[in-house]
């Protein structure tokens, strides 16, 4: 039995109904104040044990935006859990796994031969009253009608709270006290263990007789023998009544009950030679310690199940554990240091894997989402035109079609987690772009981090499956590329690439392929690649035109040659001592530069280098002029030989900032004025006073 979906409507800041997919593991994430502790506290309403999390008040229910409290005359919500029964169905060997049929006068089946499912719904109706906070009814039901079908009033059947017990849920909120509920008191995970344990009656007897013995040898001290006959003595002064007239000092308590609370979790060894108890360790080893008992729980539950289907004589507890057990732990990064994240994830896995567990993370924290498999994410988005929370699920390549695509786009959202907490990304080609960009961002006045920018390198691999994601988590972007052109599989075709994804994630092909002579018939763009490479002027027009779409192009070549051709003299400034490029007995390049570019020897050097950067297959340079070619030398210096990371930092050190944000490339500008444009569209920006 697993928890499969959740729906909630008008609960706290759910408007309209939500639905959350639920896996074995499922990770909520969002900025703060989206919704993820409300998903959680949505479970509780049903689920939980504690009859106070399962209470109802006024503020649970979704207030609209726009509308006063004082205007509603009635409200209602919903909370409904679906739950499906895997263990139902044949397993390869064509056998049925064992399953506890608690509900099974309430399955409901679509069609002949499906797999049954459950459906518990809360509903609540809120009402103004003569209260002040109103009247609240709410009741749980079990719906016997299939998801499709318009549920009425015969379709509910009422629970009862033995058999929703049979689901228990553990929430561990991000304000925690380990240590609390790793002392043995009423409630907590330690009772509830030791309480169930089924003690023979020689064992309790014996341990009550070891505890008497021990007071007896207390007793025979004369201090306190002193002690207790001046307390009987002195009690008896202030209190008459003949039912507690007595009282007595015992140094251990002589039932079960009393002793088991006593106990508690010691750990040794410890660096001064004697035990620790559990308030003596960091909070770090207390929330570690406290899942690693809810695992320890779940073990011992399925040892309890495996003594139950063996009919065992003599059972080792005496407690029968739920079917199901949920998991929900908020921020579960607190208290843990870095190096652990990784093993407590695993934890969490590992946990997940159970066949009678479930775990629900809520986190916002980039090392925990990047050790999320992303098909295990559910994000979570603020709708300020609504003021109302709203759950994304990422789509992925299918697998079996593309597996090389799926894997790309997952290893890439997990290196890069930053981006599901963005209010804005940029896709670049690389690393010169996680360099360049954010250094013109914040000169041109703004802030990546409080921005709210994540600058993603993806190498333009796949990018529409990228667009597609973000377009799905609803967050913008921005995509900046390398024209590369003349380079073989560059240019036109770069183009044309851009085009067909533009219109695969949804744009319309009319519209896109529209030019000055009709829309491109499909034969027509097809042979797009193959058009001139020289036709540079209505390339620079497809160009212009795809920035309407977001899409800019580093041209000719790449953003390392626009920076290189926009601040020349700072890039080769860096150079020291015997560094550089050089013709072998006609020294430095730098020096023949100034004094003779007539040399034999620098014009072959020219051809070979246009070659290196033009690539295998690729042009003769004959879009690029004369200067440009010469540049071709120290791009390839710079950038194909020394690194492309080192030679930007040095660089831009070098660059003032009015001359950064005067000289920067054209496209690199209008990058940085849209990027303002669409976090104004979000209430804010940078780089305003840059942008007019």
């Amino acid at each position: 039995m697993k928890l499969t979906k959740l729906k909630i409507r008008n609960f706290r800041c759910f408007g309209e109904e939500q639905i959350i997919e639920i896996d074995d593991l499922t990770t909520l994430i969002g900025n703060n104040s989206t919704g993820k502790t409300t998903i959680l506290n949505a479970l509780l309403k049903i689920f939980s044990d504690n009859g106070a999390d399962r209470n109802l008040i006024r503020s649970d229910f979704h207030l609209p935006k726009d509308i006063s409290p004082y205007q509603i005359e009635k409200q209602d919500l919903h909370i409904e859990a679906i739950f499906s029964f895997a263990e139902l169905e044949e397993t390869e060997e064509g056998e049925l796994n064992y399953s506890i049929p608690v509900f099974f006068d309430h399955f409901v089946v679509n069609n002949v031969g499906e797999i049954p499912y459950l459906r518990i719904r809360l509903e609540a109706s809120w009402k103004k009253s003569n209260n002040i906070e109103g009247s609240i009814e709410s009741n749980i039901f079990y719906i016997t009608c299939p998801e499709s079908d318009e549920i009425t009033e015969n379709d509910k059947k009422q629970t009862n709270r033995h058999d929703l017990n049979n689901i228990r849920m553990i929430y561990i909120p991000a304000v925690r006290d380990p240590a609390k509920q790793l002392k043995n008191v009423s409630g907590t995970l330690l009772y509830r263990i030791l309480n169930g344990i089924n003690w023979t009656e020689g064992t309790k007897t014996e341990i009550v007789d070891k505890i008497q013995e021990l007071n007896n040898t207390f007793d025979k001290e004369e201090g306190i023998a002193i002690f207790k006959r001046s307390l009987e003595s002195q009690w008896k002064k202030y209190d008459s009544d003949f039912r507690y007239n007595t009282a007595s000092m015992r140094f251990n308590s002589a039932d079960m009950d009393s002793i088991l609370k006593k106990s508690e979790v010691v750990f040794s060894p410890t660096v001064t030679g004697r035990e620790y108890g559990i308030d003596e360790i960091g909070d770090g080893l207390k929330s570690l310690f406290y899942i690693s008992l809810v695992d320890t729980i779940l073990e011992i539950e399925n040892k309890i199940r495996e003594e139950i289907q063996s009919n065992k004589e003599s059972k080792s507890f005496v407690i029968e554990p739920p079917i199901l057990t949920l998991i929900a732990v908020e921020e579960p990064e607190n208290h843990i240091a870095p190096h652990l994240v990784g093993k407590l994830v695993k934890i969490f896995n590992d946990i997940a894997k159970k066949t009678n567990a479930q775990t629900i993370i809520a986190s916002h924290s980039t090392a925990i989402v990047k050790r999320i498999d992303p098909q295990d994410i559910r994000y979570l988005k603020l709708d300020t035109g609504t003021l109302t929370s709203k759950v994304l699920k990422i789509h992925f390549p299918d697998y079996e079609k593309y597996e090389d695509k799926y894997k790309y786009i997952k290893e890439a959202v997990q290196a890069y987690p930053e981006i599901y907490f963005a209010k804005l990304v940029i896709l670049g080609e690389g690393d010169s772009e996680e360099i360049v960009l954010p250094r013109l961002i914040e000169n041109m006045g703004g802030e990546i981090d409080s921005s709210g920018i994540s600058i993603v390198p993806l190498g333009g691999r796949f990018v529409n499956h990228l667009w597609r994601l973000l377009n799905d988590l609803e967050i913008p972007f921005i995509t900046l590329l390398d024209l590369d052109r003349e380079r073989y599989g560059a240019g036109w075709c770069r183009i044309k690439y851009v085009c067909d994804q533009l219109i695969k994630i949804g744009y319309d092909r009319n519209e896109i392929l529209a030019t000055e002579k009709g829309v491109l018939t499909q034969e027509e763009f097809n042979k797009m690649q193959e058009w001139p490479v020289e036709k540079i002027e209505s390339m620079n027009e497809w160009i212009d035109f795809l920035e309407e779409y977001d899409v800019f192009f580093s041209a000719p070549l790449d953003l390392d040659f626009m920076m290189l051709e926009c601040f020349e003299d700072n890039y080769k400034s860096i150079i020291e001592g015997n560094e550089g490029p050089f013709i072998p007995n006609k020294g430095k390049i730098l020096k023949i530069e100034e004094e003779d570019k007539d040399l034999l020897e620098y014009k072959d050097r020219i051809k070979d280098d246009v070659h290196n950067t033009l690539k295998k297959n690729g042009g003769d340079g004959t879009t690029y002029s004369e200067k440009q070619k010469e540049l071709m030398i120290w791009y390839n210096y710079f950038f194909l030989n020394r690194g492309k990371p080192t030679t930007h930092f040095y660089a831009m050190s070098k660059i003032e900032k009015e001359v950064l944000i005067e000289n920067s490339p054209e496209v690199l500008k209008r990058i940085v004025k849209r990027v303002n444009d669409k976090l104004g569209e979000q209430g804010t920006g940078v780089g305003e006073e840059h942008n007019e």
